[in-house]
């Protein structure tokens, strides 16, 4: 991870710089301008595929350790963030702020207004909630989100997988008390992180993977401790950027 380029930036520049990529003229003064060092590593994009991963950030990223992200990763975003949690993120992500629709901004609808297309893949409520009426399709689990993303990825300008199994599945085992929120944390994420090697190879040429980490829906009391616990409290939520 140390040789692996970092670039320090506000989540809200996000929205402007897929747009960009994407040859999409942002609305300006609408929404921040874009991040002009990916702007500039990453030309000549045809379409890009989001895959938004609860509860992986930079602690996770550097502990955990997922081979495919570490191996293929060319840079890596530390998102600066006042909410960091799911639906802040993904609030920031669609509206470039917390404001909703700002001036009319969306992001989907946006792509989609500029004769490109886009496809939303998670679940019901939060589609009903950002999808602002473009293509999206509900999924309940992240295993039914993974089969559906091969559908769409060289299908759509942009396409968007969110993964959340997290917080069921932990709800599900502290019930069984099965195992430790932690060692859930690593499964998930390196299962989630075999999936995307797999939407990898699938992908067309001059494509791009943006592989975006968040806090999960809410704060986590997790079992870490001494210098482990103080590093991922000081955790914040990532990029992570993959050319193909």
């Amino acid at each position: 991870m140390s040789e692996l380029q970092t670039i320090k930036c506000y989540m809200n520049q996000l929205p402007a710089t897929i747009l960009k990529l994407l040859g999409i003229e942002p609305p300006i003064g609408v929404i921040p301008e874009g991040v002009q060092q990916i702007l500039d590593l990453y030309q000549g994009i045809e379409r890009i595929s989001i895959n938004l991963i609860d509860n992986m950030g930079l602690f996770e990223i550097t502990y955990m350790k997922p081979e495919f992200m570490i191996k293929q990763s060319e840079l890596m975003l530390l998102l600066s963030t006042k909410n960091p949690y799911t639906l802040g993120v993904l609030h920031q992500l669609i509206y470039g702020g917390f404001e909703v629709e700002p001036n009319g901004f969306h992001l989907l609808k946006t792509i989609n207004n500029a004769g490109k297309t886009s496809c939303f893949i998670g679940r019901k409520k939060d589609i009903e909630r950002y999808d602002g009426g473009t293509k999206s399709i509900p999924k309940e689990t992240d295993m039914s989100t993974w089969v559906e993303s091969a559908k769409v990825i060289n299908t759509h300008d942009l396409s968007w997988m969110h993964y959340l199994d997290f917080e069921n599945l932990h709800k599900q085992q502290q019930q069984l008390r099965q195992r430790t929120p932690e060692d859930l944390i690593e499964k998930l994420i390196n299962r989630t992180d075999k999936w995307i090697l797999g939407n990898y190879k699938q992908l067309r040429s001059n494509s791009l993977m943006i592989i975006i980490g968040d806090h999960g829906r809410v704060k986590l009391d997790l079992e870490f401790s001494g210098k482990i616990a103080q590093w991922r409290q000081a955790s914040v939520p990532i990029a992570i950027i993959i050319r193909k």
